[in-house]
């Protein structure tokens, strides 16, 4: 620091002296004038009190007044000159009063506090209510972005590639045609060009002037020209079908050029000759004339179909029959002891006290194999029989004693016993008779009956049933032998079915299926639980199975399902899972949604599964109940993994001006023709997914009970999976519908189910006629009718969820359940499905299904995959 000091000098002179300190004295300086300049302050304070005090004469009284107020009697300042006492208590009185007054304001002042701090509460509560609604909503959005993401990578991975039609199979001549010998294998003897995979098979029928038995010729001519793919231009047919016998010559057929792409039906008595290169479907087969991938050996002469024609065949049950085995013909040569074999197992059976029967000596006819008395008298020991033996010539490739036989044996429900390991059986290639046959070497007659002894009832059992599906599928009439035919072929040549034409949908108001007056749903009536991320509308895959139904899955769509459709399934039931890697490896472009480790947070946020992702559609029947339906579609806003929404509408009588809630999914009203419960199985064009939540208008399910049905469908998708539970029992010598508590059940009410969409399909189409005719008739038994034909198909239980019962609407004012005939018809539905079946399908289960961590106990950081279920 730089101190100037000024010093006096001569004349007024003077001069600076700098004086250069250091940093310590500088501080010690600074301090000394602080400390004189506080005590000069504190000086002229004092002394401007001591004025004012002898100059105010009240002031000591005002003070004192100031520091010890009165109150009352009572008072803490010092006495005065003229008070008796220094210190006045007051009475017990006052000072209660006092207390209380005290009290009062503390209490005014808790009150108010306590407001302050319930206040604060609610803002705090009402801030973390928000706050967790705002983290669900973040998460809501993560998870839309995700989603986003994943169905970003789809798309850029997908193979975008230009798909068209196939080109056309090389043209071939009539010349070369004319150059192949009869006997060369189908794939040089067809001629392939005709037949196109991308829907070239057209069918061409001939005239019926060709036959002498015109009458069963013309039903067939008739069933074939009713078909999709007939055809009148023969310029562009794939198959020619001609109808003949053993008087026509088949070379005079217009188109017949050696038999190129022809299917001869012989429904004459002896083998056809002549054919060249044509395919022949006939019970007569000369010796080394079968051909097995050419030829079809199959009985022809079947009455017309007739939808009753279930009148008469036998039931499954009772197990046993009067006769353990019987054999009533002709016998063969002696080339291997026919008689004295037969007489060594009547011997064993008499032995073991079962009973056999063998007329070897029926008839006057010395024809090989020829039959025993008429066929009213072979239908009546066939239903007494457990097995029938059945024997081929020895002359013949096929007879049609030997078809007329097996036909037979299926019609009465005896088990064939085919004593020969190398007879053609119908369909042989496509169809699985080791279902419902047993063939053995006739080596073996000896020791038949230890084999036959030891098979199981159970065995017994499924060989009957096996059988009449083939007969009714296959064989029984014109009508299934025409389509089964076409079936045949186009899985022989690779073409596949005709493309399914689904029920064609009526849409509601006018030209458009949505209504036109469309209000927002209102809120949801009943906590919210976030069940999955939301998506867009995403369609099942179709008709992906067309030619792998071919090859892939051709034993079971001709041994369990019934391949005599004629058309290609939208879907299959039984497409097989992705090996679980794989929802890791490729699993985005196959669309998978794998869950990530944890509870179920992380199982709520993705569909997982072993399937890649898929939705499904509802379906709502609805009638006459305008305000329960729009209740019913309230409830289903929002609701995830959602495509669509279908109604259904039984009323005959069109909407009025009525809104409906706008949901986040589209709403189709369809317009039924007619008001009948069987409308809820036809499967509608507007059914874009394999999983359909079936539902009846008055059912309040929520939202968390559907999403964990859907995700049980998923790994049981060939079963029925739903709610309501029931079940059938029986009482006395009788059977009945039961919807009472029990461990056991039978059915899922279609009321609130999942099914698959092939089974609405063979509901609507292939299931008996007079199934649907008594639903109809009775308006009840459409949800008993879809369980007997699932549990006929899978030979499995449905699959009930969750622990409802009964699902009630307490606003519904008409039900038909309500009805007091309700339960008496279903008791008779259950009887005549039996009958008509010919066994009861139905089968037990004794459980139910629950979320995986449904009542077990957590650790805090985890949390259940339902709240509820």
């Amino acid at each position: 620091m730089n101190r100037r000091l000024s010093v006096g000098g001569d004349e007024g002179a003077s001069r600076v002296i700098s004086l250069q300190l250091d940093r310590p004295q500088r501080i010690h300086l600074i301090g000394i004038r602080l400390r004189g300049f506080v005590l000069k302050l504190l000086i002229v304070l004092i002394v401007i009190v001591v004025i004012v005090a002898f100059s105010l004469p009240s002031f000591s009284g005002v003070l004192n007044e100031e520091l010890y107020p009165r109150h009352g009697p009572l008072s803490f300042r010092d006495a005065g000159e003229n008070e008796a006492c220094s210190w006045t208590l007051g009475s017990d009185e006052v000072r209660l009063a006092e207390t209380k007054r005290i009290l009062a304001s503390v209490r005014r002042d808790l009150l108010n506090a306590a407001r302050q701090l319930e206040a604060v509460n609610l803002q705090y509560e009402s801030l973390s209510k928000q706050l967790a609604d705002k983290k669900n909503e973040l998460k809501a959005v993560q998870l839309e972005i995700e989603e986003a993401h994943l169905l970003q990578k789809e798309l850029r991975d997908k193979n975008n590639v230009r798909v068209f039609l196939p080109l056309a199979p090389p043209q071939r001549s009539a010349v070369l045609d004319a150059r192949l010998p009869r006997g060369s294998s189908l794939e040089t003897a067809f001629d392939f060009s005709r037949c196109s995979v991308a829907g070239g098979f057209r069918l061409y029928v001939y005239d019926t002037d060709k036959t002498t038995r015109r009458e069963i010729a013309q039903r067939y001519i008739r069933h074939f020209r009713n078909r999709v793919e007939w055809t009148e231009d023969a310029s562009i047919a794939c198959i020619f079908v001609a109808v003949v016998d053993e008087y026509t010559d088949v070379t005079s057929l217009q188109y017949f050029r050696s038999g190129t792409n022809h299917i001869l039906l012989n429904i004459g008595w002896k083998p056809l000759v002549n054919v060249s290169n044509a395919m022949v479907i006939s019970p007569e087969f000369a010796k080394s004339a079968y051909r097995n991938d050419f030829d079809i050996a199959m009985y022809l002469n079947v009455p017309e179909y007739s939808e009753n024609e279930w009148q008469h065949l036998p039931q499954l049950l009772p197990y046993f029959r009067k006769y353990f085995l019987s054999y009533s013909g002709v016998p063969l040569s002696d080339s291997f002891n026919l008689k004295e074999q037969l007489e060594s197992i009547a011997k064993s059976a008499s032995e073991s006290g079962d009973e056999v029967l063998f007329e070897l000596n029926c008839t006057t006819s010395s024809e090989p194999l020829a039959l025993c008395h008429d066929a009213e008298y072979r239908g009546a020991l066939l239903d007494d029989s457990m097995f029938v033996l059945l024997f081929t010539s020895q002359s013949s490739d096929s007879s049609w004693q030997f078809q007329l036989r097996l036909l037979e044996a299926l019609m009465h429900g005896a088990v064939p016993i085919v004593v020969s390991l190398s007879a053609p059986l119908p369909l042989s290639g496509l169809v699985d008779w080791r279902l419902a046959t047993y063939c053995i070497a006739p080596q073996r007659l000896p020791e038949l009956y230890f084999v036959l002894r030891s098979f199981a009832p159970s065995d017994v059992l499924e060989m009957r049933r096996k059988g009449r599906f083939f007969l009714q599928n296959y064989l029984a009439n014109t009508k299934v032998i025409a389509a089964t035919l076409m079936a045949a072929q186009r899985q022989r040549i690779g073409v596949p079915g005709a493309e399914h034409v689904p029920s064609p949908s009526v849409p509601l108001f006018g030209l458009s299926f949505i209504s036109p007056r469309l209000v927002p749903a209102g809120p949801p009536h009943f906590e919210e639980e976030y069940l999955g991320p939301p998506e867009a509308p995403h369609n099942s895959p179709s008709f992906t199975h067309n030619f792998t139904s071919l090859q892939l899955y051709s034993s079971y769509l001709w041994n369990e399902f019934g391949a005599s459709l004629g058309v290609s399934l939208e879907y299959l039931t039984v497409e097989p899972p992705f090996p679980s890697q794989t929802e890791f490896d490729d699993g985005a472009s196959f669309g998978f949604r794998p869950i990530s480790p944890g509870s179920g947070v992380e199982f709520s946020a993705a569909i997982g599964g072993n399937r890649p992702r898929e939705q499904f559609t509802v379906l709502l029947l609805t009638y006459r109940r305008d305000s329960v339906l729009y209740a019913s579609l309230e409830r289903l806003n929002n609701l995830p993994y959602l495509n669509k929404v279908v109604v259904v509408w039984n009323n005959p009588e069109d909407p009025s001006g009525h809104a409906w809630p706008r949901l986040h999914v589209p709403v189709h009203f369809v317009k039924a023709s007619n008001n009948s419960l069987n409308n809820r199985f036809i499967p509608y064009d507007q059914i874009e997914t394999e999983a359909v939540l079936s539902l009846d208008d008055d059912i309040d399910l929520k939202q968390h009970e559907i999403i964990f049905a859907f995700r049980v469908w998923r790994e049981q998708r060939t079963k029925v999976v739903g709610f309501p539970a029931r079940h059938h029992a029986r009482y006395g010598t009788e059977m009945f519908y039961n919807s009472n508590h029990t461990c056991q059940y039978s059915m899922i009410l279609t009321g609130a189910a999942f099914i698959h969409k092939a089974y609405m399909y063979i509901y609507t189409y292939r299931m008996p006629e007079v199934i649907r005719a008594k639903v109809d008739e009775l308006m009840n038994c459409e949800d008993l009718a879809m369980n007997f034909l699932v549990s006929h198909i899978t030979r499995q239980p449905p699959i009930k969820t969750t622990s409802k019962w009964t699902l009630r609407c307490a606003t519904c004012s008409e039900m038909l359940s309500q009805d007091l005939s309700h339960f008496t018809e279903r008791h008779e539905c259950i009887r005549f499905f039996t009958r008509v079946y010919g066994y009861n399908p139905l089968l037990f289960s004794q459980f139910r299904v629950d979320s995986v961590l449904f009542k077990t106990r957590l650790p805090p950081n985890h949390q259940k995959c339902f709240k509820y279920v």
